[in-house]
C-alpha cells in the first residue's frame, strides 16, 4: 500500500504542483486585490522580493494577478498593500501576514540510504524510512 504512494518527480513536475499548491491555498484569488485568477492568468509573487532578501519558500510566495505583480515590483508588501491602495483591506494584508508567518516545516535526514521520498496528495514532500 504505501509503495502505491511512491510517485517519482522530476523537478519540472515538481515546481509545477508546488506553485499549483500555492495557487490552491490563495483560492485562485490575487493576494493584492482579491481577483479571481485562472491558470494563465495567475502569478507568483515573491511578498518580500529576492533582491531584498526574500526566498522562494512558501510563505514568501503568493498567488496574484500580473497587473498587481508588475506594480509591487520591488516595492515592501506593506508598503505597497498600505490603506492608499486601490484595493486594500484589513482582510487581506492580516491573510498576508499569516500566510507569512507559517513555519517552514524540515526534516533532517541524515542518509539518503535511509530515507525514500515521496509526494503527499497535497503537494508536500515527504520521506519513509527504509
Amino acid at each position: 500500500d504505501l509503495l502505491a504512494n511512491l510517485i517519482v518527480l522530476t523537478p519540472k513536475i515538481a515546481r509545477k504542483r508546488f506553485r499549483e499548491s500555492i495557487f490552491q491555498d490563495w483560492n485562485w484569488h490575487c493576494a493584492y486585490c482579491d481577483k479571481q485568477l485562472s491558470d494563465r492568468a495567475a502569478t507568483i509573487d515573491h511578498i518580500v522580493p529576492k533582491h531584498k532578501g526574500g526566498h522562494s519558500t512558501r510563505n514568501n510566495l503568493a498567488c496574484a494577478c500580473a497587473n498587481c505583480n508588475r506594480a509591487k515590483g520591488s516595492q515592501p508588501v506593506f508598503e505597497y498593500m498600505s490603506p492608499a491602495h486601490q484595493s486594500y483591506s484589513e482582510e487581506r494584508v492580516d491573510k498576508i501576514k499569516t500566510w507569512m508567518e507559517q513555519k517552514p516545516c524540515s526534516l533532517k535526514i541524515t542518509s539518503t540510504a535511509q530515507a525514500v521520498p515521496y509526494i503527499c496528495h497535497d503537494a508536500t514532500l515527504g520521506w519513509i524510512a527504509t
